[in-house]
């Protein structure tokens, strides 16, 4: 059964259809209150949907650009529907900037001061990866230090063929990478994550409190407890303990200050710190 973006693709050929047209196409006003209906539904859209939408609309945006009539109707939507998810996670990224400093500043001062994180170092993908996070609820330095700490951050499909995040239930291909397969990877590995944070919270009780992490919520005990999950753990004395406390915490701490680069918790406040100045 199609989803929702997809069956108001279709809406929009039906409604309008496809008229060979010589000259830029000027809506008219019976297809003007169309095109608001349509836009209704877009602004009513969940962040996921709206995305979705997007997503869509722009795959579609070369394919329709010989018919001048279909293409100025789903440009005006597509344009639409950027604009409504961009102005969405604007408003969450300004109303989260002062709990997102406090968060840095209570915890940056046991990450070492050695090692820096450039722009072109795991954030020059930023923008994409941010969107999906944003249209799946899910905090973005968190994907961004998980990608980091599995492949480095590198734009590829590495040998084995788990993936830039190394899902080892997935089976992708390896060697090089484009922008479709990218998003798909990363939407691959919000919905592992969350499965995993599911199956978790199902089994969770008062002694073992639920990780609730969103985009714009996290602490840095649900941190700590799903980059165990990820990685591999144990549960004890009402802590989820990573069997590898390296992968969370190298360069985090006097004890795992002798590390080589960051690791998953340390690189998470790095990339919050490069968020804010963007």
């Amino acid at each position: 059964m199609k989803n929702k973006y997809q069956i108001l693709i279709l809406m929009i050929t039906a409604i309008f259809g496809f008229v060979w047209l010589s000259n830029a196409y000027s809506i008219t006003w019976d297809e003007l209150k169309q095109l608001n209906s349509q836009k209704l539904i877009i602004k009513n859209s969940s962040n996921y949907n709206l995305w979705n939408y997007y997503s869509q609309f722009s795959k579609r945006y070369d394919i329709l650009k010989s018919d001048d009539r279909l293409w100025t109707i789903s440009k005006e939507l597509r344009d639409y529907s950027q604009s409504m998810f961009s102005s969405r996670k604007q408003l969450e990224k300004n109303q989260n900037s002062i709990e997102k400093s406090d968060f840095i500043e209570k915890y940056k001062d046991n990450i070492s001061a050695n090692i820096e994180i450039s722009e072109e170092n795991c954030m020059w993908r930023y923008n994409t990866i941010d969107s999906i996070c944003f249209a799946n609820d899910f905090p973005t330095a968190l994907a961004i230090a998980i990608w980091y700490k599995e492949s480095n951050c590198y734009y590829h499909l590495p040998k084995n063929g788990n993936g830039p995040f190394q899902i080892t239930s997935k089976n992708y291909w390896a060697g090089e990478i484009n922008e479709q397969i990218f998003k798909q990877t990363i939407q691959d590995f919000i919905d592992f994550s969350k499965n995993k944070i599911k199956s978790y919270n199902n089994r969770s009780d008062e002694e073992f409190p639920e990780i609730n992490i969103s985009y714009t919520s996290y602490d840095y005990t649900w941190l700590v407890s799903f980059m165990a999950l990820y990685n591999g753990w144990t549960r004890t004395w009402g802590m989820v303990i990573p069997n590898n406390p390296s992968y969370v915490f190298d360069w985090y701490g006097e004890e795992y200050s002798n590390a080589k680069k960051y690791w998953a918790f340390p690189m998470f406040i790095k990339v919050l710190e490069l968020e804010l100045k963007k």
